[in-house]
């Protein structure tokens, strides 16, 4: 009987001990992690962050009209032939701010070459 309760106290104990280590455990893991967090979050706040710049300063929100711009695609919209022609134009514009050139429209040029419809 004395060999039962005896091996039942160190069951129990080695049991306490177990859960003391794995709650010490998880306690240590919940300190380091918002350390860790924060000691990321002071790296990158100390870089200097770029603002965002308004390339035209004359042109702000209030030189803006939106039921002008409205009206006028309205109008766009009317007339199937001005809609092809606006789009051209505004892909025209497009590629002259965005210079950059594709294999694709390399060869549709070179097409338009050789067939003679520029």
């Amino acid at each position: 009987m004395k060999r039962v309760l005896k091996a039942l106290g160190q069951t129990l104990i080695q049991s306490i001990l177990l859960v003391c280590t794995l709650a010490f455990i998880s306690l240590a893991g919940l300190a380091l992690a918002p350390s860790q967090a924060a000691h990321a979050a002071g790296q990158y706040s100390t870089q200097a962050q770029p603002e965002a710049k308004i390339t035209d300063p004359a042109e702000s929100f209030e030189d803006l009209n939106p039921q002008a711009a409205y009206e006028s695609i309205v109008k766009t919209a009317q007339n199937p032939a001005k809609v092809e022609k606006v789009y051209d134009e505004s892909l025209k514009e497009y590629k002259e701010e965005h210079p950059q050139e594709s294999l694709v429209q390399k060869a549709e040029d070179l097409m338009e070459k050789v067939t003679g419809n520029e």
